[in-house]
């Protein structure tokens, strides 16, 4: 036969049932059932907050796909339009190899004349015919190539970097123009001063050979080049080519795993929704567990906590008195112990601000915040705050003046700031007899504390001024 429980043996009939062991379990029942709401509340608050951050690297991912696919379609644009370039630019290359070989075939022309120039000599008057012919003809090579030399420093400027070869040709085709010039003003002034300077003649024509000379062999080499960066030209186009085909099989990659990357992110962020819903949910279980236990301790019920919720109100009761007293001796009047246009101290990060009744309550409250500390040994803190979350005046430990390192100062300068939070605006607006609050305190380094929080509100001549805190270690 299976043992009695102590719940099934306090109901047998004729026994009296134990009323206050068992609002002492409801109690402490709803003591330990806020812990652990608070803590899957923290759990999926972790989960929530690594589902966001999964959320938004997935749509920083499809975002950076969709660029991806942008930029393949105007790689393959750009291919298309180089295409068209260098086609432009070997039709033009063609058309400069052959006005060079024409150009080369007038110099061995003009060579071939200073030869023979020395035995037509006696024929002067043919020679001039023939020397006004062949200036005549020098003059019109000298405007091809000027023309040339021109459109040589536009195509090397057009083909950029790759025009850097044209450059020199540019450059060879202008020298051989002034060149050519220069021959012709010889020929004209030989032509005018034949009379008195037949005797020089002959030195100036094989000046005039040396100087045809050279200018072939500038424009030989200025041939050669031309055809180097006509190669290089082919060999760029092939290349073109090929990386249109790259960028075409590129996008269409990108274009089949992008819908993927959307199914994901669609998905993720659904589920996010799914468990902000849910820690919405289990957050709203945090004040019915809070309520449980009050109704339990105004049943009668006790728990480990009575000492500490004992003293926290007794200790409100204190500052209600102290409060009231100030402004009863005219120390502070009633509407600036009340004022909430905070103002805020220059220079402190994080942010602090200062209240028309913090000097009051830096005098008042220490003595019975600090005995607090003292009577209470695990105790974190031990502070009153506002309506509105504003804790003007901190326990000794957590007020030290502000330093350079923020960090730092959120640990440890902890007074005349405004905790906004779940539970400092709890404390600071209940008007119950007590509030018992949970939660989870940051202590680094991905690490939490589960933290007891009971307050008292603090009334001031009947008017609720805000709650004095007292959080110890769960």
């Amino acid at each position: 036969m299976l043992e009695q429980t102590t719940d099934e043996a306090a109901f047998q009939p004729g026994a009296m049932p134990d009323t206050d062991g068992q609002l002492d379990a409801i109690a402490d029942a709803a003591t330990r059932l806020g812990h652990d709401i608070v803590d899957v509340t923290g759990f999926l608050d972790s989960v929530l907050e690594a589902a966001k951050d999964q959320a938004a690297r997935l749509e920083t991912v499809s975002q950076a796909s969709g660029r991806l696919s942008a930029a393949g379609l105007s790689m393959i644009d750009l291919s298309d339009r180089l295409g068209g370039d260098f086609e432009s630019l070997s039709g033009t290359l063609e058309r400069a190899s052959g006005q060079l070989r024409t150009a080369m075939g007038s110099s061995q022309d003009v060579i071939a004349w200073v030869a023979t120039f020395a035995s037509r000599l006696a024929q002067i008057d043919q020679a001039m015919a023939a020397a006004r012919r062949s200036n005549q003809e020098i003059l019109r090579i000298a405007r091809e190539v000027n023309i040339l030399a021109i459109n040589a420093r536009i195509e090397a400027v057009r083909a950029g970097s790759a025009g850097s070869g044209f450059g020199i040709i540019a450059e060879a085709v202008t020298n051989l123009s002034g060149q050519t010039e220069s021959a012709a003003r010889d020929v004209t002034e030989t032509i005018q001063s034949l009379g008195v300077m037949l005797r020089d003649l002959q030195a100036e024509a094989a000046q005039t050979s040396e100087q045809a000379g050279a200018s072939l062999t500038q424009t030989r080499e200025a041939e050669t080049a031309l055809g180097v960066v006509s190669q290089s030209s082919g060999i760029i186009g092939t290349h073109l080519h090929e990386m249109r085909d790259s960028a075409g099989r590129m996008r269409h990659e990108v274009d089949a795993f992008g819908p993927v990357f959307d199914a994901l992110g669609a998905s993720v962020r659904h589920q996010t929704g799914t468990v902000d819903e849910a820690r919405g949910r289990v957050g709203g279980l945090i004040s019915q567990s809070e309520g449980l236990i009050q109704t339990a301790y105004a049943l009668g019920g006790r728990t480990d906590d009575a000492r500490q919720i004992d003293d926290v109100q007794r200790r409100a009761r204190a500052l209600s008195q102290a409060l009231e007293a100030a402004v009863e001796r005219g120390e502070i009047s009633a509407e600036a112990l009340f004022d909430t246009r905070y103002q805020p101290i220059p220079g402190t990060n994080p942010a602090q601000v200062m209240a028309a009744f913090t000097p009051v309550t830096d005098r008042l409250f220490p003595p019975i915040q600090e005995e607090a500390l003292a009577a209470n040994p695990g105790a974190v803190f031990c502070a009153a705050v506002d309506r509105n979350g504003y804790l003007p005046t901190h326990n000794r430990r957590f007020s030290q003046p502000q330093g350079r390192d923020p960090v730092w100062n959120m640990a440890n300068c902890r007074n005349r700031r405004i905790f906004d939070d779940r539970v400092g605006l709890g404390a600071g607006r209940s008007t119950a007899p007590f509030l018992m609050q949970v939660y989870r305190r940051d202590m680094g380094g991905g690490q939490f504390a589960m933290m007891k929080d009971v307050s008292a509100p603090i009334f001031v001549h009947g008017r609720h001024w805000g709650g004095l805190r007292l959080a110890y270690a769960f």
